[in-house]
């Protein structure tokens, strides 16, 4: 448990994050703590931001040994796992369903969808309803020693208050710092992304101003558009997705309680369960209104907040 730093991006969001905090509604109050520019330094070694919020329950983790773990653990409880096996077409027949997969058919009693922002036309109705947008990160190269203590003293998880939020954090051997958000107006690949990525990282912090990056990587995140997530059925298929870059934590919640809706316990149903999944006219799956959204929050950024 890291905590996570919100930082106000100007002085407006500042005073927005203060009257947030003060009308929090009775009986829902959040345990945060408010940071003045004058004090931010022992949250972030940076003059970018206008103070901004401490979230001290918040948490991070490796997702890359959270996911081992997870693997793991379904191995070992006889669970069978088929790579490079794109599921092609469900058919569902007398009850059964029919899967035409890369490696031949299978039948399935029960289908579960959870491919978020990677949903195909392979499950149109949800393709419709999911919004795929690319999350770009870099890592910076090994940094001398001292230098991530300066940066992010405390290791928290860092996000800001802009429409184009970037997010950033101290890796887990806190020797680089991992830097993430949008690349461009479109979606582009890894290598293109650290040219403005880095450019961004440098903005907050001068410290790295000849630094050098040693990875990049993107992947697709799942956006909604009432912005929640989503699980429930259709056609008798089982859905869980939507979770509008914050997988790692709602997926497994939504995958614990979908598999006890599986196994007919109750408390599998919660109150995301069959909300409505809204999608709009005309919209099929492939986001064409990324690149003039983007403009629009970039402008809303920078010019009036």
């Amino acid at each position: 448990r890291t905590g996570r730093f919100y930082g106000a991006h100007s002085l407006s969001q500042f005073k927005q994050l203060e009257k947030k905090i003060r009308e929090q509604p009775e009986g829902l109050q959040m345990d945060v703590n408010l940071v003045s520019k004058s004090q931010q330094h022992t949250e972030i070694g940076s003059d970018f931001y206008h103070g901004g919020i401490v979230y001290p329950y918040h948490a991070s983790l490796d997702p890359a040994k959270f996911h081992q773990e997870l693997l793991e653990r379904a191995l070992s409880s006889g669970v069978q796992i088929k790579t490079l096996c794109a599921v092609n077409k469900i058919v569902k027949k007398r009850g059964i369903f029919q899967l035409q997969t890369e490696a031949g058919t299978m039948t399935a009693r029960e289908v579960v969808v959870a491919t978020n922002g990677y949903t195909g036309t392979v499950t149109p109705w949800l393709k419709r309803r999911i919004i795929p947008i690319g999350s770009y990160i870099i890592a910076t190269e090994t940094l001398e020693e001292g230098l991530v203590d300066e940066l992010i003293p405390k290791d928290r998880v860092i996000t800001d208050t802009r429409k184009l939020v970037v997010y950033f954090r101290a890796s887990p051997d806190r020797k680089r710092i991992l830097f993430g958000g949008r690349a461009s107006l479109n979606e582009t690949d890894p290598e293109k992304c650290v040219k403005p990525l880095y450019k961004q990282l440098k903005i907050i912090f001068p410290q790295l101003t000849k630094t050098k990056v040693s990875h990049s990587w993107m992947g697709f995140v799942g956006f909604t558009f009432d912005h929640m997530p989503h699980t429930g059925n259709q056609d008798g298929i089982h859905y869980a997705m939507g979770y509008c870059g914050s997988g790692v934590s709602l997926s497994s919640y939504f995958g614990t309680k979908l598999g006890q809706r599986l196994a007919g316990l109750p408390e599998g149903n919660t109150v995301l369960t069959e909300i409505k999944f809204q999608t709009r006219p005309f919209y099929s799956g492939n986001p064409w209104f990324l690149a003039p959204s983007i403009l629009y929050y970039r402008l809303l950024d920078r010019y009036l907040s």
